[in-house]
């Protein structure tokens, strides 16, 4: 079993494996753009005699963490031809694409899992939960009138402030993607309709992503930075109740609109969407900026099954991180965790001592208590697609 870098002359193996495993076509007219696509990403695959077996793609993303551009390894497209599972092709898969993202700095990994326990034996783990709330049109009260106004795009046409304005919001929380302008074209907008909402100051405060079909308005993005915005674009919602049934919104887990509407009891569900891996804690623990005061050090000691090169006790202080083996000894306790548990406690999913009640991170209590001092993460929240 040979795990290999595909080449251009596999593109067409690649989009017909993809076509199969995911029961989607690609029209003919658009498989130039698909294959510009796969020029930009790095393809592994395996190959029975010459024939494409399995494949994943890694897509070089960047996303928002701690208030920076971190380059981030997006694992998608990940399929193998039935005849060809349980062989362990994925698993080969997996490995040899931590080693690319290590030799391309991509320090942290995002993927869609089609099952989350299957990638979580790999080390990646759930840091995004979205919420789903369904509205019946007879719910669709509007809220007290706004002072700004809702202007509405449709198909390529879109604002170029709404670019800089996503930004404003996104640095704001760990996970979110680093939107170029060919992401907005390609991937957010060309079916979608937006409406954006510009405050007193003639500058977007929020915006809308959406769809109208079979009478059900559906919004894949709701994005707001104040709550006139917020009531705006929930107005300009209930406008639509001439024309559909029922309202399905997605938005941010801890997003407050909900609990504005007129009735709170709309359907609500809460579901695990995105999962994120640390390819390299050295690297990615170098770069975060900890609240450790001079006086102050920590030992981390990370266990990881298929990225090696991690496993090991990390002395983390106010000037570095220093990465020992696992033979040496520390003076002072120390706490330990799965390469996984780094996600829940770096995005903001759980916190150290609620991580330790679980029994996610061993240790004392007193180094588990420094442990969440140190640690001050932002909110998590990621709502793309790849």
């Amino acid at each position: 079993m040979k795990v290999e870098k595909l080449q251009s002359s596999d593109y067409q193996e690649i989009v017909d494996l993809s076509m199969y495993a995911f029961q989607y076509k690609v029209p003919e007219e658009s498989l130039k753009e698909k294959y510009e696509q796969f020029d930009q990403q790095y393809i592994s695959g395996i190959k029975d005699e010459e024939k494409l077996a399995a494949k994943l793609q890694i897509l070089p993303l960047k996303i928002w963490f701690n208030h920076e551009h971190w380059e981030m390894g997006g694992i998608a497209s990940v399929a193998t031809y039935p005849e060809y599972r349980r062989k362990g092709y994925v698993r080969e898969l997996i490995k040899d694409s931590l080693e690319v993202m290590r030799n391309k700095d991509q320090f942290i990994s995002l993927l869609h899992p089609f099952s989350i326990s299957f990638y979580r034996q790999f080390g990646w783990e759930i840091f995004d939960y979205l919420k789903k709330v369904n509205i019946d049109k007879s719910e669709l009260v509007r809220m007290e009138n706004t002072d700004g106004e809702i202007c509405r795009y449709h198909k390529n046409n879109f604002p170029h402030d709404l670019k800089e304005f996503y930004e404003k919001f996104a640095k704001d929380f760990n996970g979110m993607l680093v939107r170029e302008s060919n992401w907005w074209k390609q991937r957010v907008i060309t079916e979608l309709t937006i409406a954006a909402y510009y405050g007193t100051s003639n500058r977007v405060e929020g915006y809308i992503l959406y769809d109208i079909k079979d009478k059900k308005m559906k919004v894949e993005e709701f994005i707001v930075i104040n709550d006139e915005a917020r009531k705006g674009l929930w107005n300009y919602i209930c406008q639509h109740d001439s024309m559909i049934t029922e309202v399905e919104l997605t938005l941010q887990e801890k997003d407050p609109l909900p609990y504005l509407l007129q009735n709170p009891r709309a359907k609500t569900e809460v579901f695990p969407y995105f999962m994120a891996r640390i390819v390299d804690v050295e690297k990615f623990l170098k770069k975060l900026d900890l609240n450790i005061s001079n006086d102050q050090s920590i030992g981390v000691e990370i266990n990881d099954t298929y990225a090696s090169w991690n496993n090991g006790i990390y002395l983390l202080t106010n000037e570095n991180v220093v990465k020992l083996d696992r033979q040496s000894r520390l003076d002072q306790d120390y706490v330990k965790m799965d390469v996984q548990t780094l996600i829940p406690l770096f995005f903001g999913v759980y916190t150290a001592r609620e991580l330790n009640n679980i029994g996610k991170i061993k240790g004392n209590i007193e180094t588990i208590n420094l442990l969440e001092e140190i640690v001050n993460p932002l909110n998590p929240f990621f709502i793309d697609f790849f």
